[in-house]
């Protein structure tokens, strides 16, 4: 990168503990957020387990609470996370508001069951088939006038802006379980270019809807350890049966440095580089894969004026499908060689889940707070790394280290690939 460019703000809400330090401490302690979700009815669903945020209220964080009509899930803790990282970072009034942008992750926002049943009722013809004429004609009736407004994935960093004056660029981007890493990294760019000083980064999405739910259960990929939600999710373990849903949004104010030292800012860690990459081909063999997962890691790591030797910790998407977990590992060990036993790698949805478009800025502030307190969470039910692993998996509970540089991953399934390399802060 050629302008230094620093973490100053954090805000998290996720299944394990809303706030930055509820959150640390149930990192730290290996605390898994999954379990029976209690949103909706599941009792007929094959998977019944989820990351679920149990305890967020947003009425605690939307101001004025009537735009909460306007906001989905998704919204609100977008909205929520980026109240906190605001605060946190206190720039506000040190910020000229031009010269403060949104970057923001999102994903699909599904729609409400009970908000569009009244609508899709009175759309059904004679016969009792759905009519998309007659839901134009009569079935709209019955939606809320401004009912598309909550399901527009650019409304997260629409209202963030409004809420925090923030006239700068304003972006978002839609590329899934990538979405909030890469619009970290598009942030950076952004202070690089000299386009703005500060930026709310990050994402956050809901998959704890039940037609997101439905949807995965006929995509495929999910666990179906309902019995024993704690240990379902199975990061690189050869026992892993598929992937657990979660919610939450994770929010970081990145600033430039010197506009950060000016005003005092705390600094949580500096963000060294930044690569994205795609494999291009919906259907790419492994070999292709790997070496577009490989090559995003190295970009990051150039981009910062890193190798692969200078890493302490890999903080991976892991999954816990039996696929993707593969190909993250092959392209791992390919990045780091013959070091790739020396290097921890470790995966925090192993206690809160998929976040979707939210995971990446979740585990972003992990990978920080991991640096900032000198302890690597675990990679919960690694029991037993799948043969022909050849990582150091953190597997046996959280493992004091001393973290100067660390790389942090994520991809789709659609092939596409991001990692921010991130370091401790040093004047």
């Amino acid at each position: 990168m050629n302008r230094r460019i620093v973490i100053t703000g954090i805000g998290v809400i996720s299944p394990i503990g809303i706030g930055k330090e509820p959150f640390w401490e149930g990192l730290a302690s290996g605390r898994c957020g999954i379990s029976r979700i209690e949103a909706f009815d599941v009792s007929n669903c094959r998977t019944r387990i989820a990351g679920e945020v149990k305890d967020f209220s947003p009425k605690d964080f939307v101001k004025p609470r009537k735009a909460l009509k306007v906001m989905a899930r998704d919204i609100q803790m977008a909205v929520a996370a980026a109240a906190m990282a605001v605060e946190d970072s206190r720039v506000k009034e040190a910020v000229v508001p031009e010269r403060m942008g949104v970057s923001l992750g999102a994903g699909l926002i599904s729609s409400d069951v009970n908000e569009l049943g009244m609508a899709v009722a009175h759309a059904r013809d004679d016969s009792g088939a759905f009519d998309i004429r007659k839901f134009g004609a009569e079935g709209m009736e019955y939606l809320f006038p401004l009912w598309l407004l909550k399901y527009l994935p650019n409304m997260l960093a629409c209202h963030m802006s409004i809420i925090h004056d923030a006239r700068g660029p304003s972006n978002t981007i839609t590329t899934a379980c990538a979405a909030s890493t890469q619009a970290i990294g598009e942030g950076c760019r952004i202070i690089e270019r000299g386009d703005a000083d500060v930026m709310v980064c990050g994402g956050a999405e809901s998959k704890l809807n039940a037609v997101s739910l439905v949807r995965y259960i006929l995509f495929g990929g999910l666990s179906e350890r309902n019995e024993e939600p704690e240990r379902a999710c199975r990061p690189f373990d050869r026992d892993r049966d598929g992937a657990v849903l979660g919610e939450g949004g994770g929010l970081l104010v990145i600033e430039d440095l010197e506009h950060a030292r000016k005003r005092g800012a705390t600094i949580y860690a500096e963000i060294a580089g930044y690569g994205t990459t795609c494999d291009a081909s919906a259907a790419s063999s492994r070999e292709r894969v790997d070496r577009a997962r490989a090559e995003c890691m190295r970009r990051a790591l150039a981009d910062g004026g890193l190798s692969a030797g200078d890493l302490d910790l890999i903080c991976a998407c892991g999954l816990g499908s039996r696929e993707n977990d593969r190909l993250e590992a092959e392209a791992i060990q390919d990045l780091l060689g013959e070091g790739a036993s020396r290097v921890p790698v470790t995966s925090i949805k192993s206690m809160i889940g998929h976040l979707g478009a939210g995971a990446g800025g979740v585990e972003m502030i992990a990978c920080v707070l991991a640096i900032r307190h000198g302890l690597i969470p675990p990679t919960l039910n690694c029991d037993n790394p799948d043969e022909g692993f050849h990582l150091d998996f953190v597997a046996q509970g959280p493992r004091r280290a001393d973290i100067h540089a660390a790389l942090c991953t994520a991809s789709n399934f659609a092939g596409q690939n991001a990692a921010i390399a991130v370091r401790r802060f040093v004047e």
